[in-house]
C-alpha cells in the first residue's frame, strides 16, 4: 500500500465504551470526540465550559490550581501557534509527548498518529484545506508501531468514525481489537471503507491507520 503520511498525533484517553457500540470492545480509543476523549479538551482553548466542568476537568486530570493554571496557558500558547487545531490534533509529535508528560499522565492514555496513504491523504488535505480547521496536517512517514486502524471523516472542525453511526453493523466481516479499533490489514479497512460510502454522516469516509508512541 506504500508508506503512510501523518495527519497528526492525538493524545487519546483509554474509555470506557459507549452503551450502544457494546459487542465491539470493553474499551475504546477515538480520535472522535462523539466516542473517545482527547486531550486537552477543546474548551481548553476555545471557550464554552458549561458550569463546573472546567473545575471537573481540573480534579480529573489531578492537577493542582497552578498546573492547571499551567495546562490552559499551554493549550492556549500551541492553538494560537497553530500547532494545535480545533479538534485537539497537534501538528508535531513532540508538541503531544511533551504535553502527555506534563500533564496528562493521571488518566489512562495513549500519544498516537493516525496516517493514511498518499491518495487519501491529499483527499482529505484538500478537504481540510477548505474547512474552518487550520489545516494542520504533518505530512512525514508514520513508522510508528500500529494499534488498529479506524475510518474517519471530516466533519467541518473533526473526525466523525464510521462508529458513530453504527457503519459496523453493514460490514459483518469486521473484527475489532481491545481498543476498538479495525483489526485487519489497511487493504481489507480500504475495502470496507467502499463499502460504508454515501452512509452516515455526509463525510469523505478515509481509512487511516492508528499509530502508538506513548
Amino acid at each position: 500500500m506504500g508508506c503512510f503520511q501523518v495527519v497528526g498525533y492525538y493524545i487519546c484517553e483509554i474509555c470506557n465504551t459507549p452503551e450502544w457500540l457494546r459487542g465491539i470492545s470493553r474499551q475504546i480509543l477515538s480520535v472522535s470526540g462523539c466516542i473517545g476523549e482527547q486531550h486537552p479538551r477543546w474548551e481548553c482553548f476555545m471557550g464554552g465550559w458549561a458550569r463546573g466542568e472546567a473545575q471537573e476537568y481540573q480534579r480529573r486530570l489531578q492537577l493542582d490550581l497552578e498546573r492547571y493554571q499551567k495546562f490552559s496557558e499551554a493549550a492556549n500558547s500551541l492553538f494560537d501557534a497553530k500547532r494545535l487545531d480545533v479538534d485537539c490534533r497537534f501538528l508535531q509529535l513532540s508538541d503531544a509527548k511533551d504535553f502527555y508528560e506534563r500533564f496528562c499522565r493521571a488518566v489512562p492514555c495513549h500519544v498516537v498518529s493516525i496516517s493514511t496513504t498518499k491518495e487519501y491523504y491529499e483527499m482529505l488535505a484538500d478537504e481540510l484545506s477548505n474547512s474552518q480547521s487550520y489545516g494542520l496536517m504533518n505530512g512525514e512517514e508514520d513508522n510508528s508501531p500500529c494499534l488498529g486502524s479506524d475510518i474517519l471523516g471530516w466533519d467541518i472542525s473533526g473526525f466523525h468514525s464510521f462508529l458513530c453511526n453504527s457503519l459496523q453493523k453493514i460490514l459483518p466481516d469486521a473484527k475489532f481489537n481491545k481498543m476498538g479499533l479495525l483489526d485487519h490489514d489497511f487493504h481489507e479497512v480500504a475495502c470496507f471503507t467502499q463499502q460504508i460510502e454515501g452512509k452516515g454522516e455526509p463525510v469523505e469516509w478515509i481509512p487511516c491507520r492508528i499509530g502508538v508512541h506513548m
